[in-house]
């Protein structure tokens, strides 16, 4: 199967490509688990955001603050959530049911999501300054990175049986779950077109109106 986040598949409309970068972009996927949901992801097919070139991350945390502005703007929201799993942090490259490739992408959310309670139950909770800090964190080994409720944490498994399963886990179940929404677990039931569209369009106007306001300010 080809990669959802590699552009040149066209797997991602041109529509849903919001903001690009040097190096990443932002876009609106499909399978809205709410309104909002956004990703951060390179351009190229790297497996994790642990295995990036350390010059990305500046440009990454740019990106995180567009979201959280946004954010705020668009849905009134500051407590928010971005999370990525880290399922190609050890080295696989394809997702072992589906088999497309692991891309990595940071999942953004206009919510407040108590994901640490969830993930610490099964996997070992370390401490993160920040998401520029995963490569020395986790150590070539798959994992899940969370930023919300003011905490940022990597969750990692010690034993090879859970490394295997966070390679195959699907964290957007749990999620929607943890929402009050379980029907929109899986984004080929549930696409969210009717988010989606609305997403786009609150983008479009606050973007647009944050140009006009940066024209008029250089007059």
């Amino acid at each position: 199967m080809s990669c959802v986040y590699c552009l040149e598949t066209n797997r991602l409309q041109d529509r849903q490509v919001l903001l690009g970068g040097e190096n990443l972009y932002l876009c609106a996927p499909l399978g809205q688990l709410v309104e909002g949901f956004l990703v951060i992801a390179p351009y190229r097919c790297i497996g994790s955001l642990s295995k990036m070139p350390a010059g990305y991350f500046a440009e990454l945390r740019k990106l995180k603050a567009v979201v959280a502005d946004f954010y705020a703007k668009a849905y009134g929201r500051t407590r928010i959530t971005f999370y990525e799993q880290g399922r190609a942090g050890g080295g696989t490259s394809r997702d072992g049911a589906g088999g497309f490739p692991l891309h990595a992408h940071l999942c953004c959310l206009p919510r407040g999501v108590n994901l640490h309670a969830t993930l610490a139950r099964d996997y070992v909770k370390r401490n993160v300054p920040c998401v520029g800090h995963l490569p020395e964190v986790v150590q070539s080994q798959p994992y899940v990175y969370v930023e919300s409720m003011v905490e940022k944490s990597v969750y990692v498994a010690t034993t090879r049986e859970g490394r295997i399963e966070l390679e195959r886990k699907r964290l957007k179940p749990a999620i929607a779950a943890l929402l009050g929404l379980p029907e929109r677990g899986y984004w080929r039931t549930y696409p969210g077109d009717h988010e989606l569209e609305r997403l786009i369009q609150r983008w479009r106007d606050i973007w647009r109106g944050r140009r006009t306001r940066t024209a008029n300010s250089s007059h």
